[in-house]
């Protein structure tokens, strides 16, 4: 998920972006395991040298970084979001929108790099690990306070762990599906029930 993501193309960006982007793409679209080095260089349009110089703890670095980076567009559209007197609902919706595009453009995200990484890096990689759990706390966080400011504080922790959950799984629902609005009817039903309760 990023809903603030540049437009600009790939080529027309620094190296170490380039790269960064690039797997970011790839380990999305195949997988932390099925990206290679040469592919991602490839697609970054990168010499070869320049993958260690940029990231010389390999993959592994390169994984956490492209998560850092994500983690920090998700925060700003989420603080943008609340800045603008938005909710967690508004949040939600927002977050929901994004996931339903990378449903639409398959060519371009197959799946969430967190859920991704936590699948198949994190286990074998404590650093993965932590990234994947400081992404997933900066989320949580961030709904959990707009839930307060709603005046729901006793339920604002279960709301951001909910809300993280559902969108990570109505998007494989709707991938397995092929049509991105069963992620938005899901989330749009469940977010019904939850402003009721």
């Amino acid at each position: 998920m990023t809903p603030l993501a540049s437009k600009a193309p790939l080529k027309a960006r620094p190296t170490r972006e380039r790269i960064l982007r690039a797997g970011l793409r790839l380990f999305q679209a195949q997988g932390y395991h099925g990206t290679g080095v040469a592919e991602i260089l490839a697609l970054a349009r990168a010499p070869k040298g320049s993958f260690y110089h940029h990231f010389p703890g390999g993959k592994d670095e390169l994984a956490i970084n492209a998560l850092r980076w994500l983690q920090d567009e998700v925060s700003s559209f989420l603080d943008e979001v609340a800045g603008s007197g938005g909710g967690s609902t508004q949040m939600v919706q927002g977050l929901a929108r994004y996931s339903a595009k990378g449903v639409q453009h398959a060519q371009m995200m197959h799946g969430s790099l967190m859920a991704v990484l936590a699948q198949e890096a994190a286990p074998s990689s404590p650093p993965i690990h932590a990234a994947v759990q400081a992404y997933a706390a900066a989320i949580r966080s961030r709904l959990a306070a707009a839930c307060e400011r709603q005046g729901r504080s006793g339920d604002a922790q279960a709301f951001a762990e909910q809300a993280l959950a559902i969108i990570h799984g109505a998007s494989l629902l709707a991938r397995i599906d092929g049509d991105p609005l069963v992620l938005e009817r899901i989330v749009a039903s469940w977010l019904a029930e939850w402003e009721v309760s």
